[in-house]
């Protein structure tokens, strides 16, 4: 697929509009790896609120699960900090992986300097989070509801 700027924000646009039927080329992008940070940014620029999370699951875990089966180097960390987001936005995207990600993608020391130990541990504290969306909120975090984006989008 080409993938120029105006192509991926037509693309980022349909991911959220219809119930993911063009996920299939967001995973095309993935394989390909060099688009990954300006996809991510189409992505985060067009989600519906509540829906950064999303990004996480979708584009950093599809990153990492393939990086392990192809025996690559896992750079999920590496495009979302190329994406050049702003601290909120990445923040939330981190809120959508599993634990274990995180752990794996040195969230913790490659975040240090940006986030409190507070915000950090809330990322990691899967229980709490599970089925909401943690955004930062001064030096702390909130819990808000995740996004009904996929069920509107599919009763559309």
């Amino acid at each position: 697929m080409s993938s120029t700027g105006e192509e991926l924000e037509r693309l980022a646009r349909a991911c959220w509009s219809r119930a993911g039927e063009t996920w299939d080329e967001v995973r095309e992008l993935i394989e390909e790896r060099d688009r990954v940070p300006e996809l991510i940014r189409a992505l985060a620029a067009t989600a519906p609120e509540g829906a950064l999370s999303y990004i996480g699951v979708t584009v950093l875990e599809d990153i990492a699960m393939d990086a392990e089966s192809s025996g690559a180097e896992d750079g999920a960390i590496d495009a979302l900090l190329a994406a050049e987001l702003d601290l909120a936005t990445s923040y939330e995207i981190l809120s959508g992986p599993y634990p274990e990600f995180l752990e794996r993608w040195q969230v913790r020391e490659r975040f240090a300097q940006l986030l409190t130990p507070a915000q950090l541990d809330a990322l990691f504290d899967w229980p709490a989070r599970v089925r909401q969306r943690i955004v930062l909120d001064g030096e702390g975090t909130r819990l808000l509801p995740l996004s009904g984006w996929l069920d509107d989008a599919a009763a559309s």
